[in-house]
């Protein structure tokens, strides 16, 4: 088992965007939960293009408690950009990623701490999900999403997981190193192969404002999942053309077949049904290849993930 430090620094990293009210309460219980482990900490603020009052209640924070951080974004990039600058720039032995709605109980984080402490070099939270909310639209759409990855990736992505979990430094520095643009961190963290373990906790009700994340990020982020993690939707398009061609083929066979014999086969519906389908697949093929071309384009380019406006409390360049 690694050895840990007997007084580690512990770092906080709170992606926020439009959470003014959230921020102070977020701090006081992080504060008060990290104190009960003997370990020192920081918390590291990711602004990620707020339009509220988000970065003055951190800079205000910041002139009470100088433990506190901010990187803020010149606009939005994205939840896992503003997860991944945190991690850029924490500097503890021990960092924690958590969602700053306070869905995530920051209660939690001694129960993290000590099972690092133990060993685990990634501590992953599984929601604890009510009877209730499985019957929801949003739980089976991700049932849905976790089972189609899980079948189709070459790494096991944890239904019920989060970006709330706790990393080892040396598991931070592996990220660190991960040069891809399009990021899913739900599957990069297992993947990287660091002795890890679950950890279940009960999802609070948010602090204060509404979710951010909408129906179109949340389809983004699946999309990226899938693409960054598994070639077979293409295996899947060669093997579906190899299918249709011995179709074709047999088809052909059997259409020469009743000419010979006089039957001469006719029917407008049959034909337009054809076409639409094999039609509706030829898009649909070009859709799935144009997804992997977009990334590589996007990825060849080696533009930055995400773009500071400003740092607070961090040594920069």
């Amino acid at each position: 088992m690694p050895e840990r430090p007997s007084h580690p620094l512990v770092s906080v990293v709170v992606p926020v965007l439009n959470e003014q009210d959230c921020v102070a309460e977020l701090t006081r219980r992080v504060r008060d939960a990290i104190a009960s482990t003997g370990s020192r900490h920081e918390i590291l603020f990711v602004d990620d293009g707020s339009r509220d009052a988000t970065p003055l209640r951190i800079h205000e924070l910041r002139t009470e408690d100088e433990s506190i951080r901010m990187i803020r974004f010149t606009r939005s990039f994205g939840h896992q950009a503003a997860l991944l600058a945190g991690l850029r720039f924490a500097k503890g032995d021990a960092v924690v990623s958590m969602d700053g709605d306070l869905q995530h109980p920051p209660e939690m984080l001694p129960v993290l701490i000590e099972a690092w402490r133990k060993g685990a070099d990634v501590v992953h939270t599984v929601r604890r999900t009510p009877e209730a909310q499985r019957r929801t639209l949003k739980h089976r759409t991700s049932e849905l999403f976790y089972s189609v990855i899980n079948s189709l990736g070459a790494v096991s992505v944890l239904p019920g997981g989060a970006d709330f979990r706790l990393l080892d430094r040396r598991a931070v520095d592996a990220l660190n190193e991960l040069p891809e643009h399009f990021v899913f961190l739900r599957g990069l963290v297992p993947w990287l192969g660091f002795p890890d373990e679950r950890i279940e906790y009960d999802v609070a009700d948010r602090f204060a404002g509404s979710s951010k994340y909408d129906l179109q990020r949340m389809l983004r982020l699946a999309l990226d999942g899938i693409v960054s993690f598994s070639i077979v939707p293409l295996r899947i398009i060669t093997m579906l053309g190899f299918a249709l061609t011995l179709l074709g083929i047999a088809y052909g066979i059997f259409a020469v077949g009743a000419h010979l014999l006089g039957n001469v086969q006719t029917g407008w519906t049959s034909l337009i049904v054809l076409v639409l389908v094999f039609g509706g697949m030829q898009l649909l093929s070009l859709g799935i290849v144009a997804e992997y071309v977009g990334r590589t384009y996007e990825e060849v380019k080696h533009r930055p993930r995400y773009v500071i406006d400003r740092i607070e409390g961090i040594e920069w360049r």
